[in-house]
């Protein structure tokens, strides 16, 4: 069984359960490890052994192509900024609230203890909007569609917006946002995605979760030479994933947890999670900080990103072109 689900992702097939498999590579690594250490100990060194050992070794190997990028021996993909680098601090909370999840005063405090820029939140229904709605005052710049369906998005920026919008790019009852910024003479451009997950009761294929990835890359290609791109939210899928890779190669951007850890996310409730909250940015923005925060009711922890956005001059052109 632990052969079948670490292999299972090498098939093309989009249904959900072969694509879920992708997530759990760390897992199967351990699991790998385990069961090749085990048949040294107890099995005969006989054809069946080295048959069944060298299946394990190849999962292995395939586990770590997937993982190590995710690890602190891995370059790292987004620059950690320097006292002496210039620029703008762009801070960013990511949360997943879960719909039913009741504990709006430890968000409340939340947001006013790391005081972010932004704050993107998913799965706001009404109930949400009515406690945490006086924000607003603080945060006046805002995206949102409302919705008690699991499908709900709020945005919300301290800073304003030259143009700001709700898209739908794959069903119309899937929102995602799209705002764009100018600090200090440099465009910037932020995405924030919830796409369908590939689960049973929501969509059995991961072709509309891959399909809205694809799109925002392809949005993000075409407008990289005017502006440098940051995309954020609960993907449901994992950086190490076919699409995900796929994504980051259309898109140019770079995912800043490459070379500092996985930063797993989902579930708060298990000690086994994934890391499917993603951040993806430009290769010129660097990083101040990165932190999964603590868990504050829902099934995902809140994640925050500080970002230094470099001030515009002809190295940022030569870099987005």
């Amino acid at each position: 069984m632990i052969l079948t689900g670490t292999l299972l992702p090498i098939n093309n097939s989009k249904y959900w359960f072969i694509r879920a498999q992708i997530n759990f590579r760390a897992y199967y690594l351990i699991i790998n490890l385990l069961l090749v250490f085990l048949y040294l100990l107890i099995s005969p060194y006989n054809l069946l052994f080295f048959l069944i050992t060298s299946a394990h070794l190849f999962c292995i190997a395939l586990c770590i192509h997937s993982i190590y990028p995710y690890s602190f021996l891995s370059k790292k993909t987004i620059a950690s900024a320097k006292p002496s680098d210039s620029g703008s601090k762009l801070k960013l909370l990511i949360f997943n609230v879960y719909q039913e999840n009741t504990e709006y005063d430890r968000f409340i405090q939340l947001v006013k203890k790391d005081a972010p820029d932004i704050i993107l939140l998913l799965e706001p229904g009404t109930e949400w909007y009515r406690k945490a709605a006086y924000l607003e005052e603080e945060y006046p710049y805002t995206l949102k569609e409302i919705k008690d369906d699991t499908y709900g998005i709020w945005y919300m920026s301290k800073l304003k917006f030259t143009d700001g919008k709700i898209n739908h790019l794959v069903k119309n009852d899937i929102p995602s946002v799209e705002a764009h910024y100018s600090l200090k003479g440099t465009a910037i451009s932020v995405y924030g995605l919830h796409p369908e997950p590939p689960l049973p009761g929501e969509a059995l294929s991961s072709k509309p979760k891959d399909k809205e990835l694809i799109t925002t890359a392809l949005k993000i290609k075409e407008t990289k030479s005017r502006s440098l791109s940051i995309v954020v939210g609960d993907l449901n899928d994992v950086g190490w994933s076919k699409t995900n890779k796929q994504f980051r190669k259309i898109s140019g951007l770079r995912d800043p947890r490459e070379g500092r850890g996985i930063f797993a996310t989902f579930p708060t409730y298990l000690p086994f999670r994934i890391p499917i909250d993603n951040i993806f940015c430009h290769p010129s923005i660097k990083l101040l900080k990165l932190e999964r925060l603590e868990n504050i009711g829902s099934d995902h922890f809140p994640i925050l990103v500080q970002l230094l956005i470099p001030e515009h001059d002809k190295e940022t052109d030569s870099e987005q072109s």
